[in-house]
């Protein structure tokens, strides 16, 4: 069930690739860079985009201290997660 306060912009769910465990063949596809296509840069970007939006809030609202920097630690944790599962399209 969606909350009625928060607007749904579009209702996309990218496709997503079979689950794939690491493997001695696969390890190094999964640790080496792969370009982007269109769409991976789309959403990429759009990720991106709502978490520096995050990010900006939070040096705006919350108090410096040791805990607002592991919650803008964890943005770029989701960052790199994110940029990793568009990447891959799920798989690892």
């Amino acid at each position: 069930m969606t909350d009625p306060a928060v607007p749904v912009t579009r209702e996309y769910d990218p496709p997503r690739a079979a689950p794939v465990r690491l493997t001695l063949d696969n390890v190094e596809h999964a640790f080496t860079f792969q370009v982007w296509n269109d769409d991976q840069k789309r959403r990429g970007a759009e990720v991106v985009g709502d978490l520096i939006e995050a990010a900006k809030t939070i040096l705006r609202n919350v108090p410096e201290c040791p805990t607002r920097t592991r919650c803008l630690n964890n943005l770029i944790d989701a960052r790199m997660l994110a940029n990793a599962a568009i990447t891959h399209e799920g798989r690892y």
